[in-house]
């Protein structure tokens, strides 16, 4: 046997479990056979004799010992079953998180060393929803004593935090054949009254508005182009592309038909695009 590569608890724990499902999920096609008694999985013992190996990102990994291999550690795994209500009381949820971007989408953070971030990690603040909450109601000077990060880097993670951002928009069907725009960020609203939307420069018209996700309804003319979002004095910019050919600008001249082309009067007759003297041409 050789040894084996380093990896990470929770990769062993994912894998080891992922076919556990598969087993359980055997046994349960087996039940279907028609047998009265069958078996289920309930508890399961592993014990492994592993290395411990730092990583580079202050990670550490386990490598199971070789043979005869002395100064191992000896690491007890239990697994047992628990019911899916058990599992979501007990895990984050998702959508429960205010600001779910990631702490590495701020700016700010690029000020922070590798270990303060870790220590961030290690209080189980990953989004900038969860940094707001160890933040809110709580005195800055124990928040550093508590992990270990300067006030100031904190105060300015939180303030750049604060300022709305666009991380994405989509096409929506809308009606009387122009497109609607919903555009995704943070900080999008603020209040009850909905922000400003420019495209191109113009404002646009805000169906629905969320602090996470606004719908506007652009006009008929407007195809491509830069649009921004303002909060209050703050404001955020992104860039649009809607399907279809713009349509012209009201008062916009018509294009010269190439020489020669017939043109139509009001009246339905044709004038002649050639002199305009008076011999023959268009008058």
């Amino acid at each position: 046997m050789t040894q084996g590569r380093a990896m990470p608890v929770e990769e062993f724990v994912q894998a080891f479990t992922a076919q556990l499902d598969r087993a359980q999920d055997l046994l349960a096609l087996k039940a279907r056979t028609g047998r009265p008694l069958t078996f289920a999985l309930r508890d399961l013992a592993v014990e492994l004799h592993v290395f411990w190996e730092p990583d580079q990102g202050g990670r550490m990994l386990m490598r199971h010992a070789g043979p005869n291999e002395a100064g191992a550690s000896t690491l007890h795994f239990t697994f047992t079953t628990i019911t899916k209500s058990m599992v979501e009381e007990n895990t984050l949820s998702l959508t429960a998180d205010e600001d779910p971007r990631q702490l590495d989408e701020i700016g700010a953070s690029q000020a922070l060393d590798p270990h303060a971030r870790k220590r961030l990690e290690w209080a189980g603040v990953r989004t900038v929803g969860q940094l707001r909450k160890l933040s809110q109601n709580a005195d800055p000077k124990s928040v550093q004593a508590f992990t270990g990060i300067p006030m100031m880097q904190l105060e300015s993670l939180l303030l750049q935090a604060a300022e709305p951002q666009v991380t994405s928009q989509e096409v929506v069907a809308g009606g009387l054949g122009v497109p609607f725009l919903r555009i995704r960020g943070a900080n999008l609203a603020h209040g009850i009254a909905p922000p400003e939307v420019l495209f191109s420069g113009e404002p646009v018209e805000v169906l629905e508005s969320s602090p996470r996700e606004l719908l506007v309804r652009p006009m008929s003319h407007h195809h491509e182009g830069k649009f921004e979002v303002l909060v209050g004095q703050k404001r955020a910019t992104g860039f649009y592309r809607l399907p279809g050919e713009p349509a012209p600008r009201p008062g916009a001249a018509p294009e010269p038909s190439p020489r020669g082309e017939a043109l139509k009067r009001p009246d339905g007759a044709q004038w002649n695009d050639g002199p305009r003297n008076g011999h023959g041409g268009a008058p």
